[in-house]
């Protein structure tokens, strides 16, 4: 234990600090803490630029789209748009005439389209009482 406290006594007499070197040691900590700082506030930026231009890309989209409901808006305020809703209810204008269309199908009822189901019913039983008599 001795013999390692007079080596301890040893080093320390040919290494001590000067003035200079302790003035150096002391520059290098506070340039090594600026360099620091000064990193981090650049990713700081960084992040900071991405993040705008994403909400910028976010206000164009919403410019765009608040452009065509404006748009939307004015046309939906016209007397055009508002008969074409009423007409859209089933709803027409006075003195206007009104034509339905039918179809084929829809005019003939409902007696043909229930004979053919039962044609067809009858067609499926004759089959299957075929396939089962020659079996």
């Amino acid at each position: 234990m001795r013999e390692l406290r007079i080596r301890w006594i040893l080093l320390r007499r040919g290494r001590s600090l000067t003035a200079g070197q302790a003035m150096l040691a002391a520059g290098l900590l506070v340039s090594a803490g600026i360099a620091v700082a000064a990193l981090s506030t650049y990713r700081s930026d960084q992040a900071l630029g991405r993040q705008l231009l994403a909400i910028q890309g976010q206000t164009s989209q919403l410019q765009t789209e608040v452009a065509a409901q404006n748009q939307e808006l004015k046309v939906a305020g016209t007397p055009q748009w508002q008969a074409e809703l009423a007409r859209a209810d089933g709803l027409s204008a006075p003195g206007e005439s009104v034509y339905v269309i039918e179809s084929a199908a829809a005019a003939a009822g409902p007696g043909p389209a229930q004979a053919g189901v039962e044609r067809a019913a009858q067609v499926v039983s004759d089959f299957a009482t075929a396939v089962q008599g020659t079996s």
